[in-house]
C-alpha cells in the first residue's frame, strides 16, 4: 500500500526503514523522501514511528521483567 502518494513510497518500505533503525521523521524523510512534498502522509507515518516505539519500550519492559 501506498503511504505516500507524491513519491510512490510503500507502508513496506517505511517499515523496513524502521526496522533498519531509522526512527525519526527527519530520518525517514532523509532516506525515503517520504512527507517532503504535500505533507499529508506525515500523520501516517508518524503512526509507523510510534508504534515502532511502544513496541520497543514493551520489549525493554519484558526484559526488565525476565531478570
Amino acid at each position: 500500500m501506498y503511504v505516500c502518494i507524491c513519491n510512490e513510497v510503500k507502508e513496506k518500505q517505511i517499515k523496513t526503514a524502521i526496522a533498519a533503525g531509522i526512527d525519526t521523521l527527519e530520518g525517514l524523510k532523509t532516506a525515503l523522501d517520504v512527507a517532503t512534498c504535500c505533507g499529508c502522509c506525515e500523520p501516517m507515518v508518524n503512526d509507523y514511528l510510534d508504534a515502532n516505539q511502544d513496541s520497543t519500550l514493551a520489549s525493554a519492559a519484558s526484559l526488565a521483567y525476565a531478570v
